[in-house]
């Protein structure tokens, strides 16, 4: 098996990789175009190497021979987002749509899996984190940072799908993805409550748990002793009002002993996270 994107280096990149950057820049004028296109491209080759297989109306391509800067083009809308179609090699039957959304500096990619309720994974990029110099005179030399791409991008995207579409078929999955929802709910109850929120943020169905108000009920008794039998409404709320109550007496008392500020997440940063609004797009 030849270099992977995450083996990559500055003085040698993966085959795929540098063959598709090559055609791009023979038939490229301007270089800030590329950048995104080559951030696209990166995106395509890992889903390549991690199993998928690139379509165009359930017809498979083969980018070694026919990716090019005609092809991207078809993909990139004239609102500078790109789009395009995977399968996952062996379960044909679910279709995976890539799109890639410029926002200034960084790019939000959504791959949204339209046969498994539209389940959405999400992610944002930096550009020119992963592709530093299109002008380079070395094609590797465009690139830094491949193996952190890679590694957050299979992390937060790759796995999460995959084991999805192997959950939705009933074979069993290494990631929480896989997990049935009453030992995912299990495993949040042993985690502190910051962990619970990162791990919600990663895609739609484990969001779901941190909207399933019985989970905020038991978080309540398991981290300030509520009575189950109070008439509460919505129980994340209370967890909320309760957290900062309880934060600013720390925050109080530790500034009182020592004079100094301490580790505690300050209150108005977990306000802000637990209310994140891009959680209404993953």
């Amino acid at each position: 098996m030849g270099l992977t994107l995450e083996e990559s280096t500055t003085e040698e990149v993966a085959p795929l990789l540098h063959e598709i950057v090559k055609r791009i820049l023979s038939e490229s004028k301007t270089f800030d175009s590329v950048q995104k296109d080559f951030l696209f491209v990166m995106i395509v080759v890992l889903m390549i190497e991690n199993g998928f297989i690139l379509t165009n109306n359930h017809v498979e391509i083969d980018p070694m021979i026919c990716f090019n800067s005609v092809l991207l083009s078809r993909w990139k809308q004239t609102s500078g987002i790109y789009q395009t179609t995977f399968i996952l090699s062996g379960f044909k039957n679910v279709t995976l749509k890539v799109i890639m959304s410029p926002l200034g500096a960084t790019v939000l990619v959504n791959v949204v899996a339209y046969e498994l309720n539209h389940e959405t994974y999400t992610i944002c990029l930096p550009i020119s984190r992963y592709v530093v110099s299109p002008q380079a005179t070395s094609i590797p030399m465009i690139f830094r940072d491949l193996k952190h791409f890679s590694t957050t991008f299979k992390n937060k995207i790759i796995t999460a799908v995959k084991s999805s579409i192997l959950s939705h078929y009933g074979y069993p999955s290494a990631s929480l993805m896989g997990l049935p929802e009453e030992v995912l709910f299990k495993i949040m109850l042993n985690l502190p409550v910051q962990d619970i929120l990162s791990i919600c943020k990663t895609n739609s169905r484990l969001k779901m748990l941190l909207d399933n108000d019985s989970l905020w009920y038991s978080l309540c008794k398991r981290d300030f002793e509520c009575n189950s039998q109070a008439d509460v409404r919505n129980w994340k709320e209370l967890y909320k009002q309760i957290y900062i109550v309880e934060l600013d007496k720390q925050q109080r008392s530790m500034n009182r002993a020592a004079g100094s500020m301490h580790d505690y997440m300050d209150y108005s940063d977990y306000v802000s996270y637990i209310d994140n609004p891009m959680w209404n797009i993953i």
